[in-house]
């Protein structure tokens, strides 16, 4: 999937941003539910994959890992985010 709708974009051109680099999402596992941990430009980041999943006009998915966008301290290896349909 491309990603068309960069709301970092938007960020990075009014100085919006608080930190430098991405670091990556951290995704743990904390007793019964998922936390997600990331500096301001990586949450902006997931924000820009959610909304490129949800403007796609069909099923879709993406898969993040350590080699795109997670912490490589991440409990889980992979996160696969799919829009799926009505």
């Amino acid at each position: 999937m491309k990603i068309k709708y960069k709301i970092t974009e938007y960020f990075e051109k009014n100085n919006l941003f608080n930190d430098n680099n991405s670091n990556g999402l951290r995704i743990k596992n904390n007793e019964n539910s998922l936390l997600i941990n990331g500096n301001s430009r990586d949450l902006v980041y997931l924000a820009d994959i959610l909304v490129n999943i949800a403007m796609e006009n069909n099923k879709s998915h993406i898969h993040i890992d350590d080699l795109t966008f997670l912490d490589k301290a991440s409990d889980y290896k992979e996160v696969i985010i799919e829009k799926i349909d009505k």
